[in-house]
């Protein structure tokens, strides 16, 4: 089968990014400018929101604060927008010192507007990391990172606008341990330079990596569904891997680290229908668990994927699983993950698309296009707890 026939729209926005790479840091770094230094130096807690993908960056990018800004009893998380809007209890006394940054490329989404103004009221500061200024989450939070993506012809779901978030999230890390005193004045170039430098090795690896995920999606793309498993930071890359499934391929997939599903989704039926990803560096300490989530997966009969920085031999992946070796990360960044090992399941989620002939977040016919409900994500209610 001729791949080129099946190039496809998230393909392209993978390839781009080498492309976007340089524009991209340096819209960042002008959107920096917005953001005091006398309110970074005095914060001590980071609440780190979103919905969908932007939640995921900001799973991604905890370990970046903590490197570059983890001192003086400082605190990071990322929490699920709906906790950030309705159920999180702010630390009284502690609210000049907390910041709550909520990301959306968009901006438009009502929780996210809604986790920014709960924060206000409750005395807290506000950022939002979005790419639109007069969106409702820019006008809504105190402060606006603007990220300044250069513009593309086929935004599609997300891809490039997940790399925009993450890289702003960790320059943002990088200023805030700068002014703060935690790390070196150099490290916010320092960091630029490995992000380039990372950028730069998956465009190199890219054509490997592109082949094998469509041959993947040959064997893939009748499957009933499908799984992505990734712990700690590759956490997010699993989850962001699962949403493309969904809204490319319209595959229902599930998320979840590897001992949950040594615990529960082992036991689906019909495991040999049900291809499964899992996301993982070779130095991450679950590595054992991880060795031992294949061997439980492979011998009930699953199609199993391994994204990794090393080979199979390597990384002691056993037999019958396909190893898809992506770049490591520079000496000293090994947080840089999450930034790009999405890649090969965002190919692998376009080609089944393109096989199956799915129309991204579905057709105008299907049900989802048809309900006279329709999405909720602009115009739900807003409350204030």
């Amino acid at each position: 089968m001729d791949k080129t026939i099946h190039d496809n729209q998230l393909r392209r926005q993978c390839l781009d990014i080498p492309v976007m790479c340089e524009a991209q840091l340096s819209g960042i770094r002008k959107g920096l400018e917005a953001v005091p230094d006398e309110l970074l130096k005095k914060i001590r807690k980071v609440i780190l929101t979103g919905c969908g993908d932007s939640y995921f960056a900001g799973i991604a990018a905890v370990p970046a604060f903590k490197k570059y800004a983890g001192a003086f009893a400082s605190s990071f998380e990322a929490v699920r927008c709906m906790d950030a809007a309705r159920y999180l209890e702010y630390e009284k006394g502690q609210e000049d010192a907390t910041l709550v940054v909520a990301v959306s490329a968009s901006g438009s989404p009502v929780r996210v507007m809604e986790a920014l103004r709960r924060a206000n009221q409750k005395g807290c500061h506000t950022l939002a990391v979005t790419n639109i200024p007069d969106s409702r989450a820019a006008k809504e939070a105190e402060y606006s990172l603007i990220v300044h993506t250069p513009p593309f012809p086929e935004p599609g779901p997300g891809l490039r606008n997940y790399f925009a978030s993450i890289s702003a999230l960790f320059l943002l890390a990088a200023r805030m341990g700068t002014v703060k005193g935690c790390c070196d004045a150099g490290s916010e170039e320092a960091l630029c330079r490995a992000i380039a430098e990372y950028t730069d090795s998956y465009a190199k690896a890219f054509d490997a990596m592109d082949t094998l995920m469509f041959d993947m999606a040959k064997e893939w793309k009748d499957d009933i569904g499908n799984e992505m498993i990734g712990d700690a930071s590759m956490y997010a890359t699993a989850a962001f891997i699962g949403a493309k499934f969904v809204e490319a391929a319209g595959k229902m997939t599930n998320a979840v680290d590897s001992e949950n599903w040594c615990h529960v989704n082992f036991f689906r039926h019909r495991p040999e229908q049900s291809g499964l990803i899992l996301v993982a560096d070779s130095a991450d300490h679950n590595h054992s668990r991880m060795t031992e989530t294949m061997q439980q997966a492979v011998k009930i009969g699953r199609s199993c994927i391994l994204i990794t920085d090393t080979d199979g031999e390597s990384y002691g992946a056993p037999e019958g699983v396909t190893v898809c070796t992506v770049p490591g990360t520079p000496e000293g960044y090994g947080f840089l993950s999450p930034l790009l090992n999405y890649i090969p399941g965002t190919l692998l989620a376009a080609y089944i698309a393109s096989l199956r002939g799915e129309t991204y977040f579905r057709a105008e016919d299907s049900l989802q296009k048809r309900s006279e409900v329709g999405s909720t994500i602009g115009d739900s209610r807003v409350e204030i707890f």
